[in-house]
């Protein structure tokens, strides 16, 4: 059983790890604490495998992104990280790469937008989740995570 849990767990990891990452680290801000959180996500869904399995209609990727944002809520609420997030900067965002400067605008707006609608944005648009699987993922009522993502919208416009 336990073999068949890591192959299920790897072929999670291969198909979703990288919007995992991706989910966290916009989530945090800080790229060394989004990988311990991907980390610690596929560790917990590891660990936790047996109770995914007895859930009925949620798909494995909206399951391990509930894990993520679950683990990157923790992260923000441990006193050390309480000081050190803040506001993402122009600055932070060098990390990222070459982007256009309306791309990195946007992501700024993004990042720094209150998290109920920054997860929205996240999860249908850089995860690529219906808003059904992300109602599901994180809890709450298609209308209110459509509402959300409308209001999203406008705050990036």
């Amino acid at each position: 059983m336990k073999n068949t849990n890591e192959k299920v767990l790897s072929g999670w990891y291969d198909a979703y790890g990288t919007d995992v990452l991706r989910y966290c680290f916009m989530f945090l801000g800080n790229r060394a604490d989004a990988e311990d959180a991907t980390q610690e996500t596929f560790l917990k869904a590891w660990r936790n495998i047996d109770r995914f399995e007895s859930r009925s209609g949620c798909s494995p990727k909206s399951w391990i992104i509930r894990i993520a944002g679950n683990t990157c809520r923790d992260y923000l609420r441990r006193g050390w990280r309480k000081h050190e997030y803040c506001r993402i900067t122009p600055e932070d965002l060098e990390r990222l790469g070459k982007a256009p400067e309306e791309d990195r605008e946007t992501i700024l707006d993004v990042m720094n937008m209150p998290e109920k609608y920054r997860q929205v944005l996240l999860l249908v648009f850089w995860c690529g989740m219906t808003i059904r699987e992300t109602a599901k993922c994180i809890c709450t009522s298609e209308s209110t995570v459509f509402r959300r993502l409308e209001k999203a919208k406008k705050m990036i416009a």
